[in-house]
């Protein structure tokens, strides 16, 4: 019996962390049995589930991609620079021609997926192949799947993407059946990609805000908490405020910036190269916001880089502290004042209507108008570095001289034999200058005569 698999996952392990890829795998195929479909009779294939020990991969892969029944492709810059990517995609895109010429079918098998987003136009015969529709959400379009899987596992976002791909593959797997391409030799096969203008990650500018969270996990409590619903299985998981208006904090905030303008955002995990994060997000023209779990200051990995961070001059980054009013553990003093043992010097500035870059015990009903404002303040002020930087020449060996250009000044005349010696620059001695006469005596008894100063002279 042929093995048909219902869907085939080409992706480029270069630049995409297996668990992630995993996780969309195993959903996508959770979803498609709960819509009605029937993957195990014919399973789905993924290289690393797909390949045993020993196995020839380029067969293996071959006899996949000829005889799947729709293939999943995780666009990304990686995908596209991919050479044995660009084998799998042309392979499948092949077996629909041949179905096409024979039924005159276009048939919707090749169901691609922004796995990450990409700078500039996508060439015609891949932009052929949709990724996008209306009620996909924005967020997949501007920040890709990957990074919606990051932040927010299991919210509505993510879903609905998979959801989406999921019909979409049932859709094909069940209705059609595409042309067996028996025998397939990848190595033979001349990928539409690397295409000649290869496709790079987009370089998110000022338009791009860089999120990092320093909070605490459930397994691990920080020091002195108890309360471990407001932490998940990692820091992105951070729920401050219960009950939360979205699945995590980082969730909420990327929220915000999207609604705060036409902006996209990015979201990792303080660890000790912060400072090297910071100094790249400037050199990008980008700002970027710290969002802290007081807890989570305590323990040495945070406290240790955000102690360093206090001492750094970052104009074009805020720093804000949530915390839930109904929030028993918080509401005492020392977790503060350990707080402002790492902050030291921005201390000084908390919650400044003047300076508005540093908010400490920030509740859930003013979340989004201090990072609005947050925001704000630092893009301008990033604005103001751009346009007050001095024009700096790089630094290199000192040049020669330019003699050709040197223009040549008026003659020295001749010193006449019998000038008498006045003119100390044309070589003489300098004249002696007179000395002025003393002045006469006083008659005895008179009056004393003012001295001139110049007689001293």
């Amino acid at each position: 019996m042929v093995q048909e698999p219902y869907f085939f996952l080409s992706y480029a392990r270069k630049d995409n962390p297996d668990e992630f890829v995993k996780r969309f795998y195993d959903d996508l195929v959770l979803e498609l049995r709960q819509i009605g479909a029937d993957p195990a009779a014919q399973p789905p294939f993924r290289d690393v589930e797909g390949l045993g020990l020993g196995d020839d991969w380029a067969r293996v892969l071959g006899a996949a991609v000829g005889h799947c029944r729709a293939f999943v492709a995780l666009y990304s810059p990686a995908y596209l620079n991919s050479e044995y990517c660009g084998k799998e995609w042309t392979a499948f895109r092949d077996r629909l021609r041949e179905y096409r010429r024979e039924t005159e079918i276009d048939v919707p098998a090749l169901v691609p997926v922004l796995w990450a987003p990409m700078e500039g136009d996508l060439p015609d015969e891949i932009a052929r192949f949709q990724y996008h529709e209306a009620d996909m959400g924005q967020e997949y379009v501007t920040q890709g799947l990957l990074q919606i899987l990051r932040t927010e596992p299991m919210g509505l976002a993510y879903r609905r993407v998979v959801r989406k791909v999921a019909a979409r593959v049932r859709m094909a797997a069940d209705r059609f059946r595409l042309p067996f391409t028996s025998d397939l030799d990848l190595g033979e096969v001349r990928g539409l990609f690397p295409a000649g203008g290869h496709r790079r990650a987009a370089a998110p500018g000022a338009g791009h805000v860089e999120i990092f969270l320093a909070a605490g996990v459930a397994d691990a409590l920080p020091e002195g908490r108890h309360r471990s619903e407001y932490y998940g299985r990692s820091p992105r998981e951070w729920t401050p405020y219960h009950p939360p208006k979205d699945p995590t904090v980082a969730r909420r905030a990327q929220r915000v910036i999207m609604e705060s303008g036409p902006y996209t955002s990015s979201v990792e995990v303080v660890d000790e190269a912060l400072s090297s994060r910071l100094d790249e997000s400037m050199a990008n023209n980008q700002t970027s916001i710290l969002l802290v779990d007081p807890w989570a200051a305590r323990t040495p990995a945070y406290r240790d880089v955000l102690a360093d961070y206090d001492g750094q001059n970052r104009p074009a980054t805020g720093v804000l502290v949530p915390c839930h009013d109904s929030d028993e553990e918080s509401g005492g003093e020392s977790i503060w004042e350990d707080l402002s043992h790492v902050f030291w010097r921005n201390w000084r500035r908390q919650n400044d209507p003047h300076d508005p870059l540093f908010r400490v015990r920030v509740g859930g009903e003013e979340f989004d108008e201090r990072l609005s404002v947050m925001l704000v303040v630092a893009q301008n002020r990033l604005m103001e570095m751009e346009s007050t930087t001095p024009f700096r020449v790089p630094t290199g060996p000192t040049p020669p001289p330019m003699t050709g250009l040197t223009i040549p000044g008026p003659p020295v005349p001749a010193v006449p034999a019998d000038m008498p010696p006045r003119f100390p620059y044309l070589g003489g001695a300098p004249t002696p200058r007179p000395v002025a006469a003393p002045p006469p005596p006083q008659p005895s008894g008179g009056r004393s005569v003012p001295k001139d100063p110049d007689d001293d002279q």
